[in-house]
């Protein structure tokens, strides 16, 4: 096949493929437009018209009339030209979809198409527009039955329970006469057809019905409040105060004029009330309400306190007199004590302090007292000196109380102390004797010096004790010395003693060597110490290291052999005396 051939075959197949893709374009374009014009046939199937002469029949004027117009004229304008602009425009896609010009086409079936939905748009609107025009209508209608019932309703509460809302009746009455004004407007309006009229004044007589209805509930219990209760409460509390006025009461504020002030504050929230101010006349009653809270409590506190000073009086006045007998009783008591005691703390003056400062209290019972039958003091400001007066009476009560207890004591203690000095000096005795018993060569100087300084301590107290008057605070703490000295010289007398006794049998000891040197060398200084020197703990010392280094411990067993011994002795001496 020469080259010609091959380019009338390849011209063939690309016609071929054309008129292929033409028609597929044709077929896909047909079935487009047939379905676009099948729509169009079901938006004008849909009977607005009918639907339009109900909407006439609605009676509507003004600018519901006008709106309703305008939708006549968009449905009108479709179906006059909208719907046959559609069918030609069908056309001409078909017409346009014939040839090469696939731009062209495609831009004809792009204008059908909206087109169409511009059709299915304005019949959406119109649809709408006439359904909220016939519930407007039939809203607006309802609206008039049921405001028309309401304001009848309203007129007849307010007729019937005029007494409930005292000075609001005749603005709540104006209001609801303006009301029933605009509901006649508004009614007007609806019957004439104009329901976008009726709907500007049907949305105002609401809110302003609603207001209405709220004040018409908050009213009563607000007129209530001020011209019940709080009147009641002022009556109240008028009568309360002149009446404690009349008995004498002072208050450190005006409440006579405050309970003006607050009369006044009623008739301003009445006044509030009247103007239909409710908010105000809240905020009024609750500022009310808290100053009448405070008047009662101030009025309560002065006859509670009326009553505390009544009775703090009467007990001061006993509690002075029960301090002043109990001095007086101290005093004599302190003159017949002052012949055989010595007193050393000046009791005497504090019994003449304690006059002074009862006659102190006194005096300022006796001012309190006249100022409150002069009425001249407020009660609640008399109730803290009355406390301090009676912590005052408390003090010196305690402090006589505890000068009283030693006075009685005074010759419990004397006695005491005689014991005492008997006992010390048995135990004193008992040293003596027991240092005699051992037989001892002699006693050291600082134990003769210990014991006679204990010796003549019991004698200076046993000299006091036995003086016309005894100074007992001083006598007590002697004998407390004497006691610490005499157990300080028993413990030196037990060691003493320990020491000689266990030296002797160390030096029993010491003769089973006689031929060890050393022994018999520290035997012969333990002797010195023993028999000249009298310092029986350093023989005892002496002796018992040079035992110890040739007979280990010896020195500790001899002295607890020694202890032993004198344990029992005591328990045996102890049972004859339980026996006796």
């Amino acid at each position: 096949m020469n080259q010609i051939g091959h380019i009338v075959i390849g011209l063939i197949v690309v016609s071929a493929a054309i008129y292929l893709i033409i028609f597929i374009s044709q077929r896909l374009t047909a079935r487009k437009v047939a379905k676009l014009k099948q729509e169009k046939n079901e938006l004008m199937e849909i009977p607005m018209r009918d639907r339009i002469v109900e909407g006439r029949q609605l009676s509507l004027t003004g600018q519901s009339l006008q709106q309703f117009e305008i939708l006549e004229r968009k449905y009108e304008q479709l179906e006059k030209h909208g719907f046959d602009d559609i069918e030609e425009q069908a056309n001409q896609v078909l017409y346009d979809s014939q040839g090469i010009n696939f731009v062209k086409a495609a831009q004809s079936l792009k204008q059908l198409q909206q087109q169409v939905r511009d059709a299915k748009t304005t019949i959406d609107i119109v649809n709408q527009g006439l359904d909220d025009l016939k519930q407007l209508d039939a809203a607006h209608k309802q609206a008039v039955k049921d405001l028309e019932s309401e304001y009848q309703n309203l007129r007849k509460v307010l007729l019937s329970e005029s007494f409930q809302f005292g000075p609001a009746i005749d603005k709540l009455e104006d209001v609801l006469s303006s009301l029933e004004d605009d509901f006649a407007e508004f009614s007007r309006l609806t019957e004439r057809g104009d329901h976008a009229a009726a709907a500007d004044i049907y949305e105002s007589l609401g809110m302003e019905t609603t207001q209405l209805e709220q004040r018409i509930d908050q009213i009563p219990d607000l007129f209530e409040t001020l011209d019940t209760t709080i009147h009641e409460q002022l009556i109240e509390l008028n009568a309360t105060y002149n009446r404690l006025n009349d008995d004498g009461f002072k208050f450190d504020r005006d409440i006579a004029a405050e309970l003006d002030g607050l009369e006044q504050e009623r008739q301003e929230a009445l006044q509030a009330l009247a103007d239909l101010t409710l908010k105000k006349v809240s905020e009024q009653i609750d500022v009310l309400r808290e100053k009448i809270e405070n008047l009662y409590a101030t009025l309560e506190t002065e006859m509670h306190a009326s009553q505390t000073v009544a009775q703090n009086s009467q007990e001061l006045t006993e509690g002075l007199r029960q301090n002043k007998l109990l001095n007086h009783d101290l005093n004599i008591e302190l003159d017949r004590l002052t012949q055989d005691y010595i007193f050393t703390k000046d009791e005497d003056g504090q019994v003449r302090s304690w006059h002074l400062q009862l006659a102190n209290v006194e005096r300022g019972l006796n001012e309190l007292h006249d100022a409150l039958e002069q009425h001249a003091v407020v009660f609640s400001h008399a109730i803290e000196p009355q406390d301090e007066m009676r912590e005052e009476l408390v003090r010196i009560e305690t402090e006589q109380q505890d000068l009283w207890q030693e006075f009685a004591e005074l010759p419990v203690r004397h006695q005491h102390l005689k014991s005492r000095l008997i006992y010390l000096k048995n135990k004193m005795r008992q040293i003596q004797r027991r240092v005699e018993r051992q037989g001892l060569s002699g006693l050291s100087a600082k134990y003769q010096s210990d014991f006679y300084t204990v010796s003549d301590e019991l004698g200076r107290s046993e000299q006091q004790l036995d003086a016309a008057r005894v100074n007992v605070d001083d006598v007590e703490r002697q004998l407390a010395i004497v006691n610490t000295d005499l157990d300080s010289l028993n413990e030196d007398t037990e060691h003493m003693l320990e020491a000689a006794a266990v030296t002797e049998r160390l030096v029993r000891k010491a003769q089973n060597y006689p031929d060890n040197s050393q022994i018999v060398e520290a035997t012969q200084q333990a002797r010195y110490y023993y028999e000249n020197e009298f310092d029986y703990n350093q023989a005892m010392t002496i002796l018992g290291d040079a035992l110890d280094a040739v007979e280990p411990g010896i020195k500790e067993r001899t002295m607890q052999t020694y202890r032993q011994e004198q344990t029992a002795l005591q328990e045996e001496f102890a049972e004859k005396d339980s026996k006796n």
